[in-house]
C-alpha cells in the first residue's frame, strides 16, 4: 500500500493585515498570481470551460402534512470522550489546598481523595489538626 499524502495547511499568497483587508491589492495579487500569463497565453482572455449540463429537478416530494407546534430542537453532536481528571502530582492526601471558588473561597482545606466523577474530596483544615 503506498503511503497516504499528509494534508499540508494552505497558505495565503495574501496575508490579512486586518479582517477582510489584505497586505496586496487586486492588481498587485494579479500579478502574484501570474493571470496576466494564463491570459497572454491564450489570446486575451482566460480559459472557460463547458458548462455540465444540469440534471431536471427530481418529482415534487409531498409536503408533510403535521408538523409540530413548538419548534424541536436537534442536539449538538458531541465528540468528547470521557476521560478521567487528572490531578496534579503535588496533590496527595493530607496536602492543603486553598478553595478558589464558590462560598468557601478563600478557605484552607485538606485533600482526601479524588473520586471516580473526577471531584476532590476535601476536609476541614482544622478537623484533621
Amino acid at each position: 500500500m503506498a503511503p497516504a499524502k499528509q494534508k499540508t495547511a494552505k497558505v495565503s499568497r495574501n496575508p490579512d493585515l486586518t479582517r477582510g483587508v489584505g497586505k496586496f491589492s487586486r492588481s498587485k495579487m494579479y500579478h502574484k498570481r501570474g493571470l496576466w500569463a494564463i491570459k497572454a497565453k491564450n489570446g486575451g482572455t482566460f480559459p472557460s470551460h463547458e458548462k455540465k449540463p444540469e440534471e431536471p429537478a427530481p418529482a415534487a416530494v409531498k409536503p408533510v402534512k403535521f408538523y409540530p407546534a413548538d419548534d424541536v430542537k436537534k442536539p449538538l453532536a458531541n465528540k468528547r470522550k470521557p476521560k478521567p481528571t487528572k490531578l496534579r502530582a503535588s496533590i496527595t492526601p493530607g496536602t492543603v489546598l486553598i478553595i478558589l471558588a464558590g462560598r468557601f473561597k478563600g478557605k484552607r482545606v485538606v485533600f482526601l481523595k479524588q473520586l471516580s466523577s473526577g471531584l476532590l474530596l476535601v476536609t476541614d483544615e482544622w478537623l484533621v489538626g
